[in-house]
């Protein structure tokens, strides 16, 4: 089964599983990578990842940036496994559009 984050910074998580395809939508390109050993990700671009891979999620940055520098969450991946990644972000969006409207 696929495991996928959705909603601001992944706080929710569907689990899928079985036999057949499944849709999902996400913002930007989706690129698929293979993941062996560590990788670290922004959590809102992730989108789906298999379930044997071990995710910890933490601040991007120190305390004070994190909070105050406007940086987010990242997930921090290990073991092996695929995930795919969005190549864009909501957040980017509304930041880019809210002084134009």
């Amino acid at each position: 089964g696929l495991a996928s984050l959705i909603g601001q910074e992944g706080l929710f998580k569907l689990v899928v599983s079985g036999w057949g395809t499944v849709w999902y939508g996400a913002y930007g390109a989706l690129m698929e990578r293979s993941v062996d050993g560590e990788f670290i990700v922004d959590s809102s671009h992730l989108v789906t990842y298999e379930p044997q891979l071990k995710l910890k999620v933490q601040m991007a940055g120190g305390i004070f940036s994190s909070f105050f520098g406007g940086e987010g969450l990242v997930t921090r991946l290990n073991g092996k496994g695929n995930i795919v990644i969005q190549t864009r972000s909501i957040e980017g969006l509304k930041s880019w559009l809210n002084p134009r409207l």
